[in-house]
């Protein structure tokens, strides 16, 4: 679960950035969690033992700056995610010289929405360490943790790439090497038409050609060329 904290006192400014936060999350766990002020419940949220935060905070607000939180953040935690939203670029130099390890700094009144969703991905990466995909076909967006995909293989008849997680399928209009280009190496090609997840793979039949992965799902679009080369 990845917890998106939100603190801006101007509304209009924090639903926009909700909404930007919740278009790019599209497909993965998380939650938000919003404040319009620095104030005692957005504290506990702080202290809190919620995993994988990313925090998102107006530089001014009526109790507090958000230098001073970021301040307060960083006695105890290394890992979170600090992105600064601010309609002053000046005060960019001013966080620097903090050295609060802050991911991005973000003028709210220039292209708000790119330089948020770029940092966010960029926050993905960081944020439990997990390694994410993200796809973008026909106006859907798709965020894949690499981890859960069995296998990528290609619908012809279709014309879709389709790919297959633990608990869910995809069937996405992009071409097959257009995904896989994005691909980390724990994926290798098994068939002409098919990308298995190294790391989930529990067993190579050779007899029946076939791959077992760690939760006994299986996939019988191999090929001995490919198979004979892995194996060797």
């Amino acid at each position: 679960m990845i917890n998106i904290i939100i603190c801006d006192d101007n509304l209009m400014d924090a639903n926009k950035i909700e909404r930007i936060v919740k278009r790019h999350m599209q497909g993965l766990e998380y939650q938000v969690h919003m404040f319009k002020d620095y104030n005692k419940d957005f504290m506990r949220i702080l202290s809190s033992n919620l995993p994988n935060k990313i925090y998102l905070l107006d530089i001014e607000t009526p109790s507090m700056s958000g230098i001073d939180v970021a301040r307060k953040i960083r006695r105890n935690d290394y890992e979170s995610v600090i992105i600064f939203l601010t309609g002053h670029d000046d005060l960019s130099r001013i966080i620097a010289k903090k050295n609060l390890m802050c991911l991005n700094f973000i003028n709210k009144f220039d292209n708000l929405k790119a330089h948020l969703m770029e940092s966010l991905d960029i926050a993905l990466k960081v944020v439990g360490k997990k390694r994410i995909i993200r796809l973008i076909s026909k106006g859907n967006v798709y965020n894949i943790e690499l981890d859960k995909i069995l296998y990528i293989t290609r619908d012809t008849l279709a014309r879709e790439t389709i790919i297959v997680c633990d608990k869910k399928t995809y069937h996405i209009k992009m071409n097959m090497q257009d995904i896989v280009s994005q691909l980390s190496d724990d994926f290798m090609q098994v068939h002409r038409s098919c990308y298995v997840n190294k790391t989930r793979i529990e067993t190579i039949d050779i007899k029946d050609m076939c791959i077992i992965f760690d939760n006994n799902m299986t996939t019988s679009i191999v090929s001995k060329k490919y198979i004979e080369s892995v194996i060797k």
